[in-house]
């Protein structure tokens, strides 16, 4: 079942790092206008996120490669905490229920943190 979890991250990771790159827009106006350069940021999140992906597949990289996404998902909280502040609309990107934007910051980004973190061994 570890296995599959791995997997599962890796392909993840793989598709949101990805996606970056395939439609920058989604995440370019989640990034708050306090970060200068966002398009930089935009980027080298998203070779961040497939690099460590690759990591998390090669054994001798696994355990780094895992710590290094909990702290690239730790580093995507004020994208969250923007997110809320936006009432959960990001015009450009998307709109979702308040409460869901809460849920996308308490529930899902530390499950997140807590599959990276399972897979590093």
């Amino acid at each position: 079942m570890k296995q599959v979890f791995r997997i599962l991250l890796i392909g993840f990771f793989l598709f949101a790092g990805s996606y970056h790159f395939i439609n920058p827009s989604f995440y370019l106006d989640q990034i708050p206008p306090y970060f200068s350069n966002s398009s930089l940021i935009n980027y080298v999140a998203g070779s961040l996120e497939i690099l460590l992906a690759i990591g998390v597949a090669i054994p001798k990289t696994r355990y780094w490669a895992a710590i290094g996404i909990v702290v690239l998902l730790v580093a995507f909280v004020p994208t969250h905490w923007y997110v809320i502040e936006q009432d959960g609309c990001i015009p450009t990107a998307y709109c979702v229920p308040l409460w869901l934007a809460w849920a996308r910051l308490l529930v899902l980004q530390p499950l997140f943190i807590f599959w990276a973190w399972s897979v590093k061994k």
